[in-house]
């Protein structure tokens, strides 16, 4: 049975918790505890690093340390490493343009202005790996697209993210157990309920 790399972007560093660029690492520690996964810092392959099993699956679980722009040089050398197609990646990350508490799965696709997954695509040399994109837009009238991703998550949409991340966790599981697209009704119909701006 092939093993899945599952791939939360982010940035390391204190400065950037809790911030909507470190999604997908808040993802991979939502799974890291469910799963009981111990991460641990490999240097060489410039990342955190720890092994679960899911049904009949072994799968890893990633967050680069390289900053977002370079998650590629983490994957591409774990990819190879441990012969993972790239079917069996899941990359999981933010998107500004979705609102907060929605999701968008794909199989494939460009990387639709996301620096990270722009590298991953490059190292890769293809577009065909699923991501789970997590919505923390809208991106407010006259702010600095970079300024907002790297704010922290405002009060209210904190208190909302463990039912989220218990959500996005749970599509995850899906992924690896039932395949992306049957996956993608259950993860792209997900609505948080309404939350205070």
């Amino acid at each position: 049975m092939t093993d899945w790399l599952i791939v939360g972007l982010g940035n390391p560093g204190q400065q950037y918790e809790k911030t909507r660029h470190n999604i997908g690492w808040l993802l991979i520690d939502e799974l890291s505890q469910r799963w009981q996964v111990s991460l641990q810092n490999r240097s060489k392959e410039k990342c955190l690093l720890g092994s679960a099993r899911v049904g009949e699956h072994k799968v890893w679980l990633c967050k680069p340390i390289t900053f977002m722009n370079l998650s590629g040089e983490a994957v591409q050398p774990l990819m190879a490493y441990y012969n993972i197609p790239n079917e069996n990646l899941l990359v999981l990350s933010d998107d500004v343009n979705l609102d907060f508490g929605r999701a968008r799965l794909r199989a494939k696709g460009s990387a639709g202005g996301q620096k990270g997954i722009q590298n991953i695509i490059q190292r890769l040399g293809s577009e065909e790996f699923a991501r789970l994109r997590i919505g923390v837009g809208p991106l407010l009238p006259g702010r600095n697209l970079s300024n907002f991703v790297l704010d922290r998550l405002p009060k209210s949409e904190l208190e909302a993210l463990p039912e989220l991340m218990g959500v996005m966790a749970e599509a995850v599981e899906r992924c690896i157990r039932n395949g992306i697209e049957a996956t993608v009704p259950f993860a792209n119909g997900y609505r948080l309920p309404q939350i205070e701006k």
